[in-house]
């Protein structure tokens, strides 16, 4: 006998069911996960491609500013009633900020001080505050004053990959800053003003400026005592720039050279990428009276 089969129909498939409306919710919040954790990566590999690939300043040591000098071929005049011509030791602390965030430098620690003479008595202060930033300040006899400041130039410079950009501002004074007059009585004060240009901003910026004597005071320095006037500078700047900056100054009163010196500066301003807030608030103080050469 033949046998015969029968083939049981196959049963079907239940249908899909469509996704609820919590399973929709746990999908939408592992995808908002994962794109938050790419947009947290890249923003710290933004972050640090910025901050650490760019060039960190550092501070600048006394041998190298003391070649920059024999390099420069500048000499030494007659230095009789102002400082003695050459590089200081000094040391710095403190930051300076451009108004970019990730953007601020430390002062120092080691900080040269050079100075040079000029004609007519004049001398310029200058301090390397690190490989990204000096200032100087020329001084110079005038009617009725030892020392009045006549001109004063700021150096800024950041370096970050794929832009560099930095700044020199330069002031000249119209009516000189005294900062040291014969026989100096503490709540004297002096005025002057300067005016300033930028090649990064446009415009020119008005300072005023004004000095009181503070006290009149001993100061060691490497153990040795100098009799000191203690000073307070006002700037207050307008037009291009605007803001103050407020220094004390200790400056050698045989001389007129600072031996120590407090910086508060703040100043904004409009640069070519922006509204910008520089700051700069330090402390410097030298460490030698007798200059290199």
């Amino acid at each position: 006998m033949s046998q015969i089969t029968t083939d049981a129909p196959a049963a079907a498939e239940p249908p899909e069911r469509p996704p609820t409306p919590k399973r929709r919710r746990r999908t939408l919040w592992r995808v908002l996960i994962g794109l938050g954790i790419v947009v947290v990566v890249l923003v710290a590999v933004a972050v640090g491609w910025f901050v650490f690939g760019r060039d960190q300043a550092h501070q600048r040591s006394t041998d190298d500013v003391v070649e920059d000098l024999r390099r420069s071929g500048a000499t030494s005049l007659d230095a009789d009633g102002r400082p003695p011509f050459g590089v200081y030791s000094a040391v710095a602390t403190g930051t300076e900020g451009v108004g970019v965030p990730g953007l601020d430098e430390s002062l120092g620690p080691n900080a040269p001080v050079t100075v040079t003479h000029g004609d007519g008595g004049c001398f310029t202060y200058r301090v390397d505050f690190n490989t990204h930033h000096w200032r100087t300040w020329t001084f110079c006899p005038s009617a009725g004053t030892t020392f009045a400041l006549v001109n004063a130039v700021t150096s800024t410079t950041r370096n970050v990959p794929g832009i560099d950009f930095g700044s020199v501002n330069t002031y000249v004074c119209d009516t000189p800053v005294a900062y040291l007059w014969p026989d100096p009585e503490v709540g004297q004060v002096r005025s002057g003003s300067c005016t300033g240009t930028s090649d990064t901003i446009g415009g020119l910026t008005s300072d005023a400026g004004q000095v009181e004597v503070l006290d009149l005071d001993t100061v060691t320095i490497d153990g040795t005592d100098l009799p000191a006037v203690h000073l307070r500078s006002t700037d207050t700047f307008g037009d291009a720039q605007t803001g103050t900056e407020v220094d004390e100054w200790w400056l050698d009163a045989r001389t007129g050279l600072p031996v120590r010196l407090v910086i508060d500066a703040n100043i904004q301003s409009d640069t070519p990428v922006g509204k910008a807030d520089y700051t700069e608030k330090g402390q410097l103080e030298l460490t030698t009276l007798t200059p290199t050469t």
